[in-house]
C-alpha cells in the first residue's frame, strides 16, 4: 500500500467487482457484495500486517487501514483486531477506528430508518 492512488484504485476495483457479481447473481444487492468483499479484504490485510509484524517485515501503513475502514471495511478491521490480537495497545489507532465505527453505525441507522424514501427516490430517478 504505497500511495493514495493505489488505495483508490483498490476501492474502484471492489466497486466494479461488486457490480459484476451483481450481474451474475442479481438477487444479492450490489451494496452487499461491496461491503462483504471490502470487509474480507481488510480482514485479510490485517492478518498480513500481523504476520509481517511478527516476521519484522515491511508493514501496512495505518493510513491504509483508516482509508479502508472509512470506505466500508470497519467491521473486517475490528474482527481482525479481536481475532489476531493486533494493534490492541495502539490507543490512537483504536480511537480513530471506533469513531469510524460510530459514523458507519449512525449512517446505517439513518439509511434503515429512511429505506422507503430511498427506494421511492431511486424509482423516481429510474422513471
Amino acid at each position: 500500500m504505497c500511495c493514495n492512488g493505489f488505495r483508490i484504485l483498490i476501492m474502484f476495483l471492489f466497486t466494479f467487482a461488486s457490480f459484476a457479481l451483481n450481474i451474475v447473481m442479481p438477487n444479492i444487492p450490489v451494496i452487499v457484495w461491496y461491503f462483504g468483499s471490502i470487509n474480507i479484504f481488510v480482514f485479510i490485510l490485517f492478518g498480513i500486517d500481523k504476520l509481517n509484524s511478527i516476521k519484522e517485515r515491511k508493514r501496512v501503513p495505518e493510513l491504509s487501514f483508516h482509508f479502508f475502514s472509512l470506505i466500508g471495511g470497519v467491521i473486517g478491521l475490528f474482527l481482525g483486531v479481536v481475532l489476531f490480537r493486533h494493534k490492541l495497545n495502539n490507543r490512537y489507532f483504536l480511537l480513530i477506528q471506533f469513531i469510524l465505527l460510530i459514523l458507519w453505525a449512525v449512517a446505517l441507522y439513518f439509511i434503515f430508518q429512511n429505506i422507503g424514501a430511498i427506494i421511492s427516490w431511486g424509482q423516481n430517478i429510474n422513471g
